[in-house]
């Protein structure tokens, strides 16, 4: 194989990888303006976006594909390789990318000499390169050190400030529960090779296919032991109760436009890894050749699997959304949100379907957008002097009526109400689970009268912003606390970049609820061959 034809289906890395070298020689060379530096990450976002979106058949974009058509979704008939092109896993980097280009052109809106501008989008970009690895690797080792290029930046950027102290906490208690789900991960992942005797995903699932056992009949220990740590490991990252308190203070101490990341963007990350490590044993790998490791009956591993994933899943709906309702600070509360979001993503993994994956991908697409808007509709709103407080929104429905509809919309989004995304994506994946039959009826009730929770503290959200008054003498609009920026900002006091990202957001909130066969027959489509993929 030459450079030019190894090197070709990795341009959209490339392109960021790129992005970073020239942010950081800029830096070097003092030229370290924020729109500068910003324009750039766009710019490297947008490109390597175009070039993804063409690989995914889009015709208009043809003439930019990086891969030949039977480069995608192929059939292994020998060896198997490191990485590997799926449709879902470019569906999942063009989410990755989205999720960055927004957080990068709001980003774009932050005081022009502020500290720190390189190495934030620098960074931001290689979390990304990263992520998109992920969405390609087709092996436990490397999918697992794909992750960790992406964790490490991620640790500096909640810190990156460095002189904020709660910001360094939060990069401090991101660092430290990290370390341990790595360390955890990269252990199942060696319990299973001891099973196995091969790290290879799609190895894996062959000798599922087959049921030829390849050692799994041999060490059921090893083979359950594996998948546990693995499901714990990968956990942390997807924050999935229990192992989600780590989140709630890092989103909360973070800078908001790296929390919309982290909510956006990383996090649907170790989703997908959900996604790539568990499909294989749900769907093929029926038997392990103890029904406990101590006896000689046979276990179904998928149904084991399943059920353990039905229960976090539950889990992390309900607990996300009952602290949701307790919380009294604006980004706590979407940081429960986020969590309980989680939940109802996982059900696509645990019920195993093509039609289950399509809706928990789009689920992930929709909360890029809500979430990641969210978050980012905060920041620019917390620059106009408004405190952390849930009550210090009253009146701001009024005072500024398209923030105010703009963060409506993503809430409504968020629960589920018709002619929004959000409703697209949870009626997918809920009719996927009722379709399955069996238990998973329970997954869809369960996630429905979540659902209907969480419109409690969301709409709390819209009666303190619409129907309260606003305390006396607030601060000017667009005042930038402990910071010496003219007071108003243009484009409604976000700024233009900060502004572009909200209404991106908001026309896709609408459009795609409004007309979702636009996305939503991409991801059906990309959800099957992935279910077929390596069989």
């Amino acid at each position: 194989m030459d450079l030019t034809s190894f090197a070709g289906p990795f341009l959209p890395e490339i392109v960021l990888l790129a992005g970073v070298l020239l942010v950081y020689l800029l830096d070097v060379l003092k030229l370290r303006s924020n729109e500068l530096v910003g324009s750039i990450a766009v710019a490297a976002t947008g490109f390597a976006l175009l070039f993804v979106v063409a690989d995914l058949g889009f015709t208009p974009f043809a003439l930019l594909r990086t891969l030949p058509a039977s480069s995608v979704d192929p059939t292994f008939s020998g060896g198997y390789p490191l990485y590997a092109f799926t449709s879902l896993g470019l569906v999942f980097q063009a989410i990755f990318l989205l999720a960055t280009c927004l957080v990068s052109l709001a980003s774009l809106s932050r005081p022009r000499e502020e500290r720190g501008a390189p190495i934030f989008y620098g960074l931001l970009l290689l979390a990304t390169l990263g992520m998109l690895l992920v969405a390609v690797a087709a092996d436990l080792i490397f999918l697992l050190l794909a992750i960790e290029v992406t964790s490490l930046a991620t640790y500096l950027l909640v810190g990156y400030t460095r002189r904020d102290s709660r910001s360094l906490e939060a990069a401090m208690k991101m660092y430290i529960i990290g370390a341990l789900s790595t360390t955890l991960s990269f252990f199942g992942a060696s319990l299973l090779y001891g099973a196995y005797g091969t790290t290879n995903l799609y190895a894996i699932r062959a000798i599922g296919i087959l049921n030829t056992g390849a050692g799994a009949g041999s060490y059921p220990v090893l083979v359950l032991l594996g998948y546990g740590f693995l499901i714990v490991g990968l956990a942390f990252k997807a924050t999935l109760v229990p192992f989600h308190a780590w989140a709630v203070d890092v989103y909360d101490g973070a800078p908001t436009d790296v929390t919309a990341f982290l909510a956006g963007g990383s996090k649907k990350m170790g989703l997908f890894a959900f996604f790539l490590v568990l499909l294989a044993p749900i769907l093929f790998v029926r038997t392990v050749a103890s029904g406990s490791p101590f006896t000689t009956t046979q276990v179904a591993l998928g149904p084991v699997l399943q059920i353990t994933l039905a229960v976090l899943a539950v889990l992390t709906m309900t607990v996300g959304n009952v602290l949701a309702l307790l919380q009294k600070e604006m980004k706590r509360m979407l940081a429960y949100s986020s969590i309980s979001q989680a939940g109802y993503m996982l059900i696509g993994i645990t019920v195993g379907t093509a039609p289950a994956l399509a809706g928990a991908t789009l689920q992930i697409f929709a909360h890029v957008f809500m979430k990641g808007g969210a978050f980012l509709l905060v920041a620019g709103v917390s620059a106009w002097g408004i405190g952390p407080l849930i009550d210090d929104w009253k009146g701001l429905g009024t005072r500024r009526p398209l923030a105010g509809v703009a963060f409506a919309l993503m809430l409504l989004s968020m629960a589920g109400v018709p002619l929004t995304v959000g409703f697209v994506s949870k009626f997918v994946l809920f009719s996927a689970a009722v379709q399955a039959q069996g238990y998973f009826v329970w997954l869809a009730i369960a996630g429905l009268l979540n659902s209907a929770l969480s419109v409690f503290y969301y709409a709390r959200v819209l009666r303190v912003m619409f129907f309260e008054q606003a305390a006396p003498n607030p601060l000017p609009a667009g005042t930038v606390v402990g910071g010496s920026e003219p007071p108003i900002l243009p484009a409604g006091g976000f700024g233009y970049g900060r502004a572009a990202a909200i209404g991106l957001v908001v026309i896709v909130i609408v459009a795609v609820g409004v007309y979702p066969q636009m996305v939503l027959g991409a991801v059906q489509s990309a959800a099957q061959h992935f279910v077929n993929f390596g069989a």
